[in-house]
């Protein structure tokens, strides 16, 4: 959720001049409902001048890549291509929005606006061939089209917007593809996070790329909803040792709020919470499951803030004792270890470069995605490589105590290695480097709250509740007050005197909680502690490696995520 964070440096965020704008919240895309805001700009009700949709929206539900070409990321549609350096965004609500209406021109997309709700139709083609690879490109299956096609991720299932004969349907259960024909569709069963798209014209084509069997039965399928999920067998095993997985829906003033929780006992022996994170690289987004099952986790949600364009961390993540992504803003997070509940705080970290043991150098950040004028240090638990981040960027490695080189702009756009024990200071917007080569140089580092020198650590934001009292202050935390007040699907993680919970929430009627309501309706479950994490499109609980819940009914990609993994 990128709209979370102030940009600290000019923003190229564009601004839409408010005349003809009309703005909803209801969309239709090819005939299936879902609620996400939108922008449009111009008078009429079927050609915009503008349209302005969530990134998540496009590459969840129409079938926009994201693809890196010669060192550079492009969002490309049908062979519909452009730099995301070039884009222009802006920020809906909770979401990051880009202007679609070049894409949508070129392709025949017909639009149409009707007070908050707009429609966006395309064409079904029909598919005509199905071409699976052979040897080591035996996982790829190339779908041959009449024209281009909506792609969508609905819940743990890919489903493809064209007509396909029962003979194809067929040849994709041949191929070991759980395949179903729908009105709006082909429906492949279980395969949403696990396969990735391409799109192509000139022939049109659609490539699948990862395409695996799977198992479902008629009882596995319902494993999409809650309940289906809590009859795996491991997790049923869970329950009956103690574990609460359960659904609830709760009143706060005039709206139903829907809750699902997952409960494990303080000091439990039957599950663990873990931060779910990427230990070898953080520049990157990844379903939740992709980092759910290397971690063995039986239940996950997703975990702190990033910045979905750039797709880097904006917010504390520390796994046994390694700060994956260090703490930005003060902001809220909780720290734990083995032996006993978690503690709840504020939390920066304080850094300090001293230079031949005289001169002193304050460091923001350490390993973050936020980006600030300053210097910022990084390590190899950031990856292997560092590459430039904005647009005036000179940096220097310390290896051994000691400066042993310094890079220019040019170097960092290209991209510098990572010692493997050693840090890359960077200096943004002008700022001096501090040292040169063959000075020593000593790093000093510590934790503002004692949370923070726990072995493991998430950060979220804000802080909602510490022991039992209500301390929401989200310009404390360096939260804007538009981000305070929107109603938005919501993911927590809190604590009772019991338990630890991990809970995924939105509106039981389709309207979402604001950040007060949802402290609200944590009350009324006698929460103590409690610390709100990313929320609105990156909401996701996970059960048994099932999709129980998504905060804009589309699977999203993350950062990193919480789960409870065997003890």
């Amino acid at each position: 959720m990128e709209a979370a964070t102030p940009p600290p440096l000019p923003s190229a965020i564009s601004e839409v001049r408010r005349t003809d704008q009309f703005k909803g919240d209801q969309l239709s895309i090819g005939g299936i409902n879902t609620t996400s805001t939108w922008l449009w700009q111009g008078p009429g009700t079927t050609s915009p001048r503008q349209l302005w949709m969530p990134l998540d929206l496009l590459v969840g539900q129409m079938g926009f890549q994201r693809k890196f070409l010669l060192g550079k990321e492009f969002l490309e549609w049908y062979g519909i291509q452009s730099p995301f350096s070039g884009l222009q965004r802006r920020t809906l609500g909770d979401e990051v929005a880009l202007d679609v209406t070049p894409w949508l021109n070129a392709l025949g997309v017909q639009l149409n606006r009707a007070k908050n709700r707009l429609l966006v139709e395309l064409p079904q083609p029909q598919l005509q061939t199905l071409r699976q690879g052979k040897g080591s490109s035996s996982n790829r299956l190339v779908l041959d089209l009449t024209g281009p096609a909506l792609i969508q991720r609905k819940g743990d299932d890919l489903l493809l917007q064209l007509q396909a004969t029962a003979r194809q349907e067929s040849q994709l259960r041949r191929l070991g593809l759980k395949a179903r024909r729908e009105p709006r569709g082909l429906r492949l069963v279980d395969q949403s996070t696990k396969i990735s798209t391409l799109t192509l014209k000139e022939p049109w084509r659609i490539v699948l790329d990862g395409i695996s069997p799977t198992r479902s039965s008629s009882r596995q399928r319902s494993n999409q909803s809650f309940q289906g999920a809590l009859l795996n067998p491991d997790i049923q095993s869970l329950i009956k040792k103690g574990v609460i997985l359960d659904q609830r829906i709760v009143q706060v003033g005039v709206k139903r709020i829907h809750l699902y929780r997952a409960g494990v006992q303080n000091k439990s022996s039957s599950l663990l919470l873990r931060p779910l994170a990427p230990s070898h690289a953080q520049p990157g987004l990844r379903y939740l499951n992709q980092l759910a099952q290397p971690a063995k986790a039986l239940v996950a949600v997703n975990g702190g803030f990033f910045n979905r364009v750039r797709q880097l961390p904006l917010g504390a993540v520390r796994l046994d004792g390694r700060w994956l992504s260090g703490p930005i803003l003060n902001r809220g997070a909780i720290g734990w270890d083995q032996s006993g509940p978690l503690l709840f705080g504020r939390l920066q970290l304080i850094q300090e470069l001293i230079v031949s043991g005289k001169r002193r150098w304050p460091l923001g950040m350490l390993n973050s995605g936020y980006v600030q004028r300053g210097l910022s240090r990084y390590n190899r638990s950031w990856g292997p490589t560092y590459s430039a981040l904005s647009g005036e960027e000179q940096a220097l490695t310390i290896r051994e105590g000691r400066v042993d080189a310094i890079y220019d702009q040019a170097s960092l756009v290209r991209g510098v290695p990572l010692p493997e024990e050693g840090d890359l200071v960077v200096a943004r917007a002008g700022t001096a480097l501090p040292a040169l080569v063959g000075d020593s140089v000593t790093i000093n580092s510590r934790s503002s709250n004692p949370l923070g020198e726990l072995p493991q650590v998430m950060g979220g934001g804000p802080l909602l509740l510490t022991k039992g009292k209500v301390v929401l202050n989200g310009r404390q935390e360096g939260f804007s007050a538009g981000f305070l007040s929107v109603s938005a699907p919501r993911t927590v993680v809190a604590q009772d005197k019991e338990r630890i919970w991990l809970l995924a929430i939105k509106g039981a009627n389709g309207s979402d909680p604001t950040l007060l309501e949802t402290i609200l309706a944590l009350k009324q479950f006698r929460m103590t502690d409690a610390l709100n994490l990313d929320g609105g499109s990156s909401t996701t609980m996970l059960i048994a490696n099932k999709t129980v819940m998504t905060g804009r009914g589309i699977a999203p990609r993350v950062q990193n995520g919480l789960g409870f993994i065997n003890f």
